[in-house]
């Protein structure tokens, strides 16, 4: 009875992290790609603070359920600024930040995560650097790379026993029921105000499944992520985004979102996506007052899963700072650089 136990223990758990899509999927990552590419953050310049929650297959017990923070700031290495003048008017509806190229920067970020299906769930530590160069004037290239701690934890509160008198089951608790693991993430970027791509892999160490003594041979399996985008001018005030981001996960089929996101002046958003793994995603989002923005997500799926679930929702709740306007600097320097004659008059 114990060996069954544990089989079916192990079982459970590499369904959920062996053939199948093992990080998190966000919607949002079309508008925060650093949430799944460590080089991506800091391309335009300004410090970035974005809360995330996202629950899977509503009505569906046990659905996957994800918490993240993701932080990234461009640094100081010369006496230079490194962040450019965002929002100083400390206006509502404020415009987007633009991306900044020609110069070298550097963005140290970090990433907190829990994600949970089922009685599984995993929590995630990531510090990051990047260096973006530029390759001309408007043109920049990045790299980044994280790393950080994950722990991969059984919620015995949560599993059913078909025998509540099950011994050999309290036994295996009785030990580690959990796995720490060292890990790390890679990503390059290129872009510039218009267009970005960017491809970056997770889980780049493919760490062993070492879960108690149950001895399996799968892997954390390497995510590779290739992301594009590119923005033009639609109209008075509208701007139009095609969008796409192509997953692909040894032991699963290619994955791949297909959007439109349409921009109104620079400060609210609205798009819709296709998910070749049967699923269709709207997401509406707008920049609020004191530097917030708000975005949320609807996600129908489309596939065998239509049935048993009323869809997954996305929020993020984010804030983006810049320096403030140096009106005294600019008024000394209009000084200094005035004609020679017209200070003598």
């Amino acid at each position: 009875m114990k060996r069954n136990t544990l089989i079916l223990i192990a079982i459970a758990l590499l369904a959920h992290i062996s053939n199948a899509q093992q990080e998190s999927i966000f919607g949002n990552a079309a508008f925060n790609p650093y949430l799944i590419n460590p080089a991506a953050g800091g391309m335009g310049s300004v410090l970035q603070f974005e809360t995330t929650y996202r629950t899977q297959w509503i009505g569906y017990n046990g659905g996957p359920r994800t918490i993240a923070f993701t932080g990234f700031s461009p640094i100081k290495t010369s006496s230079e600024k490194v962040l450019q003048e965002y929002n100083y008017h400390d206006d509502a509806l404020f415009g987007l930040p633009e991306r900044t190229t020609g110069s070298t920067k550097h963005i140290v970020g970090g990433k907190l995560l829990n994600d949970a299906i089922g009685p599984f769930s995993k929590s995630s530590v990531q510090l990051s650097y990047a260096i973006h160069l530029p390759l001309t004037k408007t043109i920049n290239f990045g790299a980044g790379l994280s790393a950080g701690w994950s722990n991969l934890r059984l919620d015995e509160s949560r599993v059913v026993l078909y025998d509540a008198l099950d011994n050999s089951y309290a036994q295996f608790l009785g030990g580690t029921n959990f796995q720490n693991i060292l890990d790390a993430n890679a990503g390059i970027v290129l872009y510039n105000k218009s267009l970005f791509l960017g491809l970056s892999t997770n889980q780049l160490l493919n760490n062993m499944v070492q879960f108690n003594d149950v001895e399996t041979l799968s892997r954390y399996n390497r995510h590779f992520n290739l992301q594009g985008s590119y923005r033009f001018e639609a109209g008075n005030k509208i701007e139009l985004e095609p969008t796409l981001l192509a997953r692909y996960v040894k032991n699963s089929p290619l994955s791949a979102d297909i959007g439109l996101r349409t921009i109104i002046n620079n400060s609210s958003w609205l798009s819709l996506q296709y998910r070749t793994s049967n699923a269709l995603v709207v997401r509406v989002g707008s920049t609020l007052v004191k530097n917030l923005y708000l975005c949320y997500g609807y996600e129908h799926s489309l596939g065998a899963l239509q049935s048993t679930n009323s869809g997954s929702h996305e929020i993020q709740l984010g804030i983006i700072l810049g320096n403030n306007r140096n009106l005294s600097k600019e008024i000394e320097d209009s000084k200094q650089g005035a004609d020679p004659v017209e200070q003598g008059q």
